[in-house]
């Protein structure tokens, strides 16, 4: 049993009286943790120089922690110095991809050297091939496989730029598809266990606004600004620009991530999962059926959608910044704008053989939608999988938006543009289900709002040790660590144990917290740190 001198910390306040006949009554028997199991064998207590110079005053208390607000997910001061090679070769090579090697972003009225079948092919063998590589590859491997993967993309693109063979040209292209999955898997490795949730969010934001402004270089405007060799050639350089962050990559990048940490990993829920779903269904409706329509609208207009699609790109990476900086629950938002700016812009598409400015509409919001929903994708990728610290979530990921709805993304896109025809039908029923992801959303927000992960997406880093409810009462880090341990139901003695300190300095640590948080009790400590789940 405490003393009272050990559970009451009588303040110089007003409310001192209460908090001392609280630990009287303490004293006299009444416990209020006896229902709680606690462990009977502790460390040795270590009354090092910590103590000493605690109380002689040589050593101030640590620094309160940052205000709430200063952590916003949006705040580039967390971007660290160490993490700029990952950020840049997302930025840079994931753009490099989109705009280079993919159907979603190829032009039909531009000429194309690999042309709109062999993009369509190289495409769905890169999706296949990361699905291959994310189940090889471990994350301590990731440095080895991505600068083989490197290498082999630079042979794969020299060949392909010196060849006149046109055999020879196909095996290079496809052999580049096989080296872009290795390196989409090594590349996503960092991007998901080492990045925080800011350099996550400016490095999805930076790719997507990149591609944007590669597009427009890659289109040419109307298509007749770049000729085929000078397109391959701007494509080698920066694709060589972005793999050369490659010879930066250390071994060693996750162990800071953990480095002192000793919190457990918390059991992940059904919601995470469904956000699999959700990916895979916006990638087949917005990335493939959206896409395919715009295609088969620039090819019967003189409007210029394909750059009105590049500015409405533009204009969804400028939103989806603004929601993280300015609303809560972000995560949930961006999805909502996404898809009914998707489902707003496919009942347009449905009645532009009426009105052509419906076209034009149509290319703008279908920009906005596929740019958040991409970078949301990536984004609760990385979030999700780095709080779980699951290689299991990256995998079924890939599967999902790789395989699910890439893939069938592709294969739908490609039917539609080649079909050159568009009934009204499709557009509206397209137009329905996304409609129907919409009304279900606000139930879907309303039951997973509490999820942890889904709380962190919107904080510089995920906080599995429940730290934002500490921070607000601006708890120094050991002040945090005492306070945890309180509200396990450890008493002062068993707290100085556990963390090798000295006694008097634990209570030196209660009073700054009771008096921090406005307390003059235990009981009362556990009424404001209810939301506190004990491990």
């Amino acid at each position: 049993m405490e003393s009272a001198y050990e559970c009451g910390f009588i303040l110089n306040r007003p409310q001192h009286t209460q908090a001392s006949e609280t630990c009287r009554s303490e004293s006299a028997g009444v416990n209020l943790f006896d229902n709680l199991k606690l462990p009977t064998q502790y460390g040795s207590i270590s009354f090092a120089r910590e103590a000493s110079q605690m109380n002689s005053g040589t050593v101030q208390p640590d620094k309160p922690m940052e205000q709430e607000a200063s952590r916003n997910v949006v705040n580039f001061r967390w971007i660290r110095k160490q993490n700029l090679p990952y950020i840049l070769i997302w930025i840079v090579y994931y753009a490099w991809v989109i705009v280079y090697a993919t159907w979603w972003t190829a032009s039909p009225l531009t000429q194309d050297a690999l042309g709109g079948n062999l993009r369509s092919l190289m495409h769905a063998l890169n999706l296949i091939s990361s699905a291959l590589f994310v189940f090889i590859i471990r994350k301590e491997w990731f440095v080895k496989f991505a600068r083989t993967g490197a290498v082999l993309i630079i042979a794969g693109m020299s060949v392909f730029l010196l060849s006149q063979n046109a055999a020879a040209q196909m095996i290079a292209a496809l052999a580049i598809a096989v080296s872009l999955g290795c390196v989409n898997t090594s590349i996503l490795m960092p991007f998901v266990f080492a990045l925080n949730n800011t350099e996550k969010l400016y490095a999805v934001v930076g790719s997507n606004a990149l591609i944007c402004l590669l597009m427009a270089l890659h289109n040419g405007g109307a298509g007749n600004s770049l000729q085929t060799k000078e397109d391959l050639l701007v494509s080698f350089a920066i694709v060589v620009l972005a793999l050369s962050a490659t010879l930066f990559f250390k071994k060693d990048c996750f162990s800071g991530e953990s480095k002192g940490k000793s919190f457990d990993i918390p059991k992940m829920h059904f919601g995470a999962y469904l956000m699999l779903i959700l990916s895979c269904v916006f990638a087949v409706l917005g990335k493939g059926v959206g896409k395919g329509l715009l295609n088969v609208d620039a090819t019967g207009t003189d409007l210029p959608l394909i750059t009105l699609f590049q500015f409405g790109s533009l204009l969804g990476c400028l939103i989806y910044f603004l929601t993280f900086a300015f609303f809560k629950k972000s995560i949930y938002l961006t999805w909502n704008i996404a898809f009914g700016a998707l489902a707003m812009g496919l009942l347009m598409n449905g009645f532009s053989s009426q009105a052509k400015e419906l076209s034009a509409a149509y290319a703008v919001l279908l920009g906005v939608s596929n740019t958040m929903g991409m970078s949301n994708m990536y984004y609760l990728l990385g979030v999700i999988g780095k709080k779980y610290d699951s290689m299991r979530y990256v995998r079924l990921s890939i599967l999902f938006i790789g395989i699910c709805g890439g893939v069938a993304g592709v294969a739908v896109g490609s039917f539609i543009t080649g079909a050159h025809t568009v009934s009204l039908l499709a557009s509206v029923g397209s137009a329905v289900i996304v409609l129907l992801f919409l009304i279900i959303s606000p139930l879907l927000s309303t039951f997973h709002c509490e999820d942890e992960w889904a709380k962190d997406s919107g904080k510089m880093e995920v906080d599995n040790e429940q730290l934002h409810l500490f921070r607000q009462y601006r708890l120094s880090n050991r002040e945090t660590d005492v306070c945890k341990l309180l509200l396990q139901g450890y008493t002062m003695r068993q707290v100085s144990g556990i963390l090798s300190i000295a006694y008097p300095t634990v209570n030196t640590y209660c009073t700054s917290i009771y008096r921090k948080v406005n307390v003059n009790s235990r009981s009362e400590l556990m009424e404001v740190f209810k939301e506190y789940k004990v491990k």
